[in-house]
C-alpha cells in the first residue's frame, strides 16, 4: 500500500487507461483494406483482427476479477498496461497477418483487465459524495475510445501506414505506464482467492461460443454460427449451475439478485450497442453511400465526440445531486428519437445534418452510460463491488461486439440483397443503414423501458428512506396498543454528532472522547444527512475503502510515528460528507423495539439515528444493538426467576 493516495491522480490513470482499452477496440476499422492489402487476404479474414481480439477481451474480464483480489493492485495495472504496450509494438512489426492477430491477442489480454480493474479503483477512491462524477469520467472514456478510435486512425492514415497506427498507442500506452506506476498504489484489500480452473474453461468455452456465433451469423456461415452459438450457451449455463455450488466461486452472482444492478446492467448494454454499432456503421455509411473521405467521416464524428467528454461529468454530477430515474430515461428517448431520426437520412444527406441527429443520440448515451453504471454499482454492498464490476465490464465486451455484429451484419444483408437486385454499393448501403438503425431504434425503445422500471425502483427506495424505512402509523399503533415496549424506552438521547461542514478529524474527537463506534453528520435543521464510523476514518487512514480495514496496517502506520501522525492531521483536510455514508438509514421515535430488532438486522448495521421532533425528521436519539441488549436485559426477567 503506498504512503499516500491521491484520488485524483489514480482517477486519472484509470481513466486515460480506460480510454486506451476502448480506443483500442475500434482504431484499425479505418486500415482493415490497407492491411487486406499488404498482407494479401481478403474481407473474411481480415476481420480476425477485430474478432481475434474482442474474444479474448472478453475471456480476460472474469479472469481480471479475480486477480483483482489476488494480484496487488499496482502491479496488476502495471502488467496490464505493459502487455498493451508488448503487443502495440508486436503489432507494428508484424511481417504476416498470423503475427499480427497474436498481436491484437497481446493487447487483448492487457485491455481485457485494464476496464474491470480502472472501474474498481475509481470506485475505490472515489469520495461517497463524488462517485457519480468519478464513474461518470470513466463512462465518458468507455464513449469516447471507441468514438475517437477511427477519428485518430483516420488522421494518421493520411500522414503514415496502418503500422503507425500501432506503435502510436505503443507511445501513449508507454506514457500511461509510468503514471501508472509512480500513481497507483496497493489500493485494493487482497483476499487471495482460489481459481476454480473448470469455471475458467466453462466461462471461456462460454463467451467465444457466443460471441463467435454472434460475429459470423451473417457471414454465410449458418451452421457453424448455430453450433458455437448452442456451445456457448450450454457452457455458460453450467457455468451458471457450478457457482452456486461450489464454496468459492470464480464469479460470484448474487448481484444479479439486485433488481437495480440488473436493470442498470440492461442500460449500459442498450447505450452501448448504439455506440458501439453507429461507429462502425456511421463510417461505413458515410463513405460508401455519400462518398465522403475516411478523415472527412472522421471529422464528421468529432462534434459528437466532444459532446460526449464534456457531458459525462456533468451527467455524473446531476447524477450524485438529483438520482438516476428521470436522468437516465430522458438519455434512453433521446437516444431512440434521434437514432430513429438516423433512419431516415437517406443517400443524400449532409455532413451537417448528420452531426445534428448523431450529437444529441451521443448525449443521450452520456446521461446513461456513467449513471447507469454508477447506479447499478452503488446499490451493491461493498463486498460485491468488485463482481459487479466484473459483470459490468464483462457487459462492455458482449454488448460491444454482439451490437456491432449484428447491426453491420444487418447493413451488410441488406446492402448484398439490394445489389443482387441490380442497385449500385451505395443505394445498398443507404437502404441497409436505415434498416440498422430502426432495429437500433426497437433496441433503444427497450432500453427505455428498462430506464423507467429504474426509476420507479430509485423512487420505492427514496419514499422508504424519506419515511426512515417505517411501517405505517397504523401498524405502529395497532403494535402499541398491543402491549408491545416503545424505542423511547431504550434509546440514548444523548446525541453526539458533527454537521455536515465539519472534518474527519472532527469526527475522530467526537467518537473518541464519548467512547462510540459512529455518528450521525447533521445538517443546519437537525436532520441526518451521513452516518460515519470509525471504520470510515480507519479506511481513510491507511487510504481504503473495502469493508475490512488492515488493523495490522494501522498499527505498523503508528510505529512509524511521523507517517501515521501525518495521516491523522490529514484528517483536518478532509470533510467528513466525503468519507461517510450518505443513504442513512434512520428509524421514527415511536417505532416499536420490534421493528428496530427488523431493521438493525435487515439492514446489517450496528447503529441506528432516531428522528422525531417537529418536522418528524429531527434527530432525537440514537439505538445501538448494545442499547437493545442491554434494555432487554433491565426489563425481562426470565421466567425460572
Amino acid at each position: 500500500m503506498t504512503s499516500t493516495i491521491r484520488p485524483g491522480r489514480v482517477l486519472f490513470v484509470a481513466g486515460f487507461a480506460t480510454f486506451l482499452a476502448t480506443f483500442n477496440e475500434t482504431f484499425l476499422n479505418v486500415a482493415l483494406n490497407p492491411i487486406m492489402r499488404d498482407m494479401s487476404v481478403n474481407a473474411g479474414v481480415v476481420q480476425w483482427v477485430t474478432t481475434a481480439y474482442m474474444l479474448a477481451a472478453a475471456v480476460m474480464v472474469p479472469v481480471a476479477g479475480f486477480l483483482y483480489k489476488k494480484v496487488r493492485t499496482s502491479r496488476l495495472m502495471a502488467l496490464s498496461l505493459v502487455l498493451l504496450v508488448a503487443g502495440s509494438i508486436i503489432g507494428g512489426v508484424a511481417p504476416n497477418f498470423a503475427i499480427l492477430v497474436v498481436a491484437r491477442v497481446v493487447q487483448a489480454l492487457g485491455t481485457g483487465m485494464i476496464v474491470p480493474v480502472g472501474m474498481n479503483l475509481t470506485l475505490a477512491v472515489a469520495p461517497k459524495n463524488k462517485i457519480g462524477v468519478y464513474m461518470g469520467i470513466i463512462g465518458a472514456m468507455t464513449t469516447l475510445g471507441p468514438a475517437f478510435g477511427p477519428i485518430v486512425a483516420g488522421a494518421l492514415l493520411a500522414h503514415g501506414t496502418w503500422h503507425t497506427l500501432f506503435f502510436a498507442l505503443a507511445a501513449l500506452s508507454a506514457i500511461c505506464l509510468v503514471c501508472s506506476v509512480l500513481w497507483v498504489g496497493d489500493i485494493a484489500q487482497l483476499t487471495h482467492p482460489h481459481m476454480d480452473a473448470l469455471s475458467v474453461v466453462l466461462a471461456a468455452i462460454g463467451l467465444i461460443g457466443l460471441l463467435y456465433g454472434v460475429s459470423t451469423v451473417f457471414s454465410g456461415q449458418l451452421v457453424a454460427a448455430v453450433v458455437a452459438l448452442v456451445i456457448g450457451v450450454v457452457a455458460l449455463v453450467v457455468f451458471v449451475l457450478r457457482q452456486r455450488r461450489i464454496p468459492e466461486p470464480f464469479l460470484n452472482l448474487e448481484p444479479f439478485g439486485n433488481r437495480a444492478f440488473v436493470l442498470g446492467v440492461l442500460l449500459v448494454i442498450a447505450a452501448l450497442m448504439t455506440v458501439f454499432s453507429m461507429n462502425i456503421l456511421l463510417p461505413l455509411f458515410m463513405e460508401s453511400a455519400l462518398g465522403f473521405t475516411p478523415l472527412q467521416a472522421a471529422l464528421t464524428l468529432l462534434p459528437a465526440c466532444l459532446v460526449s467528454c464534456v457531458l459525462s461529468p456533468v451527467a455524473g454530477k446531476v447524477f450524485d445531486r438529483f438520482g438516476v430515474g428521470w436522468l437516465v430515461s430522458v438519455g434512453m428517448a433521446v437516444i431512440a428519437c434521434f437514432v430513429l431520426a438516423l433512419s431516415f437520412t437517406g443517400g443524400s444527406t449532409t455532413s451537417v445534418r448528420i452531426v445534428l441527429l448523431y450529437a444529441p443520440a451521443i448525449a443521450g448515451c452520456a446521461c446513461v452510460m456513467g449513471p447507469a453504471q454508477s447506479y447499478a454499482l452503488s446499490s451493491l454492498d461493498r463486498r460485491m463491488y468488485p463482481h459487479g464490476v466484473t459483470i459490468v465490464s464483462t457487459t462492455f465486451q458482449i454488448a460491444g461486439c454482439v451490437g456491432s455484429s449484428v447491426f453491420v451484419g444487418i447493413l451488410s444483408a441488406v446492402s448484398a440483397a439490394h445489389e443482387a437486385s441490380g442497385e449500385s454499393v451505395a443505394v445498398g448501403t443507404a437502404a441497409g443503414f436505415d434498416i440498422a438503425c430502426r432495429v437500433a431504434f426497437v433496441v433503444d425503445v427497450l432500453g427505455f423501458i428498462a430506464a423507467l422500471a429504474l426509476a420507479r425502483v430509485e423512487a420505492k427506495a427514496k419514499a422508504a428512506a424519506a419515511a426512515g424505512v417505517e411501517v405505517s402509523e397504523a401498524r405502529e399503533q395497532d403494535l402499541e396498543h398491543a402491549g408491545e415496549p416503545s424505542l423511547a424506552d431504550a434509546m440514548k438521547r444523548d446525541v453526539y454528532a458533527v454537521t455536515a461542514a465539519d472534518s474527519a478529524y472532527d469526527a475522530l474527537v467526537v467518537i473518541v472522547r464519548n467512547g462510540t463506534t459512529g455518528i450521525p453528520v447533521l445538517d443546519e435543521h437537525h436532520h441526518a444527512v451521513g452516518f460515519v464510523t470509525d471504520g470510515d476514518i480507519m479506511r481513510t487512514l491507511i487510504g481504503d475503502t473495502n469493508d475490512k480495514a488492515s488493523m495490522a496496517y494501522v498499527y505498523a502506520l503508528w510505529v512509524q510515528g511521523d507517517k501515521f501522525a501525518q495521516r491523522v492531521a490529514g484528517l483536518r483536510q478532509t470533510n467528513v460528507m466525503e468519507i461517510c455514508t450518505h443513504r442513512v438509514v434512520t428509524v421514527n421515535e415511536h417505532a416499536t423495539i420490534r421493528r428496530v430488532c427488523e431493521m438493525l438486522a435487515g439492514n446489517r448495521i450496528k447503529k441506528l439515528p432516531v428522528t422525531g421532533g417537529e418536522d418528524g425528521k429531527q434527530v432525537v436519539g440514537v439505538i445501538s444493538r448494545s442499547d437493545l441488549m442491554r434494555y432487554m436485559v433491565t426489563t425481562v426477567a426470565p421466567a425460572d426467576e
